[in-house]
């Protein structure tokens, strides 16, 4: 791995003026933790033109570097993992000295327990990341930023010349809807599936599915325009944007996955959720009932169960344990549920082994 260099900057609290900078640069990329009442609120990372790209697309990996692109029969998710090995992070007191993002959608996870598939009307790869050599990092606790890069190519050397001059008015960006939102499906296949699905519960066959419908619609203009107005309504500590030709990811999501830090993993799983209430006393009992709601408590723990056994085929025996079981973590509008589970990698496993066998999550909703 390359040498990580890093140049201090003058601390911005509204990162998205940095982001105007290379919104038009090749796959870019703005992740926010804007939640200030929040533990998680931390960094705010943007990066763009990635060095590599790696896709899975009809069936096949592919890799592109410099415009040429090499295919492969192997799983992503481990080409990923070769690739990664010349982004090793070295330096813990930064949260990204480049590497990958990107993301996996539950279509892919569905290759990860062999359920076939029907066909991708959508016609876009189901995981896709950059691999990028710089990024742009704030860190809004030490109110500090700086920018990390690889090589001080003639890209970074007009990246930081834009950092130094800073324009005095934000990039305005448009967004229309031309269309009326319609579901892919109608309401009496709705209700049939909804009622197949009480049948293979009652049947034992499972016991939870998470069933949806997707709303489309026609628009012109750009996606980061609605992104910017939802981010300052939903503050969320893992907010992002991701902004591939062939796809616009908006996230504001309270909850984490899985984290690493060295050997240690863990994941926080949210089930459980009641609105925040403006009076102190209210607020109190909106706590205790969610505190006391055998419903959400059996969906939190159930959710538990499925990650304590998804970290025990990964990680080392007798690592696995609940630290936090029943939380409740305040977000900008909502009170939720949320358990810690925490393991050590075992050995002859890693992180890859870990995202696989736990994707997709079961607390999605």
């Amino acid at each position: 791995m390359s040498k990580i260099n890093i140049l201090k900057l003058g601390y911005l609290e509204d990162t998205s003026i940095v982001y105007d900078l290379i919104h038009d640069h090749d796959w870019p990329i703005y992740l926010c933790s804007n939640n200030k009442i929040f533990p998680d609120h931390k960094y705010d990372i943007i990066t763009a033109q990635p060095r590599e790209k790696i896709f899975f697309y009809n069936d096949k990996t592919i890799i592109e570097k410099n415009g040429k692109k090499i295919t492969s029969t192997e799983e992503p998710i481990y080409v990923l993992k070769d690739l990664m090995k010349k982004y090793k992070n070295d330096n813990s007191d930064l949260p990204f000295t480049g590497g990958a993002i990107g993301y996996i959608s539950y279509d892919h996870g569905a290759r990860y327990e062999n359920i076939s598939q029907k066909y991708n009307d959508f016609n876009i790869p189901s995981f896709a990341f950059g691999l990028y050599d710089w990024a742009y990092i704030a860190d809004h606790d030490a109110k500090q930023s700086c920018l990390i890069y690889h090589e001080k190519n003639s890209f970074i050397k007009s990246i930081i010349d834009s950092l130094n001059s800073y324009p005095k008015n934000q990039k305005k960006y448009f967004f229309k809807i031309k269309s009326k939102c319609e579901s892919n499906t109608t309401y009496n296949e709705y209700k049939k599936k909804f009622d197949k699905i009480k049948r293979y519960i009652e049947e034992g066959d499972c016991y939870q599915i998470n069933f949806s419908q997707r709303f489309s619609a026609k628009y012109e203009g750009d996606c980061y325009s609605i992104f910017k107005k939802l981010n300052k309504v939903y503050a969320s500590p893992y907010t992002g944007f991701i902004n591939f030709p062939f796809i616009k990811i908006m996230t504001f999501s309270p909850e984490c996955f899985i984290s690493q830090n060295k050997e240690h993993v863990s994941t926080k799983p949210i089930k459980g959720t009641r609105p925040i209430s403006k009076d102190s006393i209210e607020n109190k009992k909106i706590i205790d009932e969610l505190l006391n709601s055998d419903k959400d408590k059996a969906e939190n723990l159930m959710i538990v169960d499925l990650l304590r056994n998804d970290f025990g085929r990964n990680c080392k025996y007798g690592s696995v344990s609940v630290e936090n079981l029943f939380d409740v973590e305040t977000f900008s509008n909502v009170h939720h549920l949320v358990s810690t589970v925490n393991g050590t990698i075992s050995n002859n496993s890693d992180i890859y082994s870990l995202l696989k066998g736990c994707f997709p999550g079961g607390s999605i909703t």
